[in-house]
């Protein structure tokens, strides 16, 4: 997969500002708050161009299970990874409009929740 991705860029334009977009990820409750400056350990993004979730892991989270459900049309699908040897994750999905909501849930109970608009 990573080897066709430079195939689709020259399908992307620079006024196209939702090429990529960047799902705000919520860490749910069950998890200390913590008021310390740390980065994100996973981080994720809608490219158009693949019509994918992208995720991106910065440490060792263990196998982590991803969902994408379209609420609209209740088209789910799921992937499930090993962050420790896999930095980073490709979840292709139909594109179809709708209300999407992602989730994560790591080898330590941690769930993180996003959401996604697509017209």
């Amino acid at each position: 997969m990573a080897f066709l991705l430079p195939l689709f860029a020259p399908d992307m334009s620079a006024d196209d500002e939702n090429a990529k977009m960047k799902i705000p990820l919520e860490l749910q409750p069950k998890t200390k708050l913590n008021r310390s400056l740390v980065l994100e350990p996973l981080t994720c993004h809608y490219y158009s161009m693949m019509t994918s979730i992208v995720t991106t892991v910065t440490s060792d989270q263990g196998n982590v299970t991803l969902t994408v459900t379209n609420l609209s049309t209740g088209e789910i699908w799921y992937d499930v990874f090993d962050s420790g040897t896999d930095s980073q994750a490709i979840l292709p999905i139909s594109g179809t409009p709708g209300f999407y909501e992602i989730t994560y849930i790591t080898s330590s109970g941690d769930v993180y929740e996003g959401t996604l608009v697509l017209n």
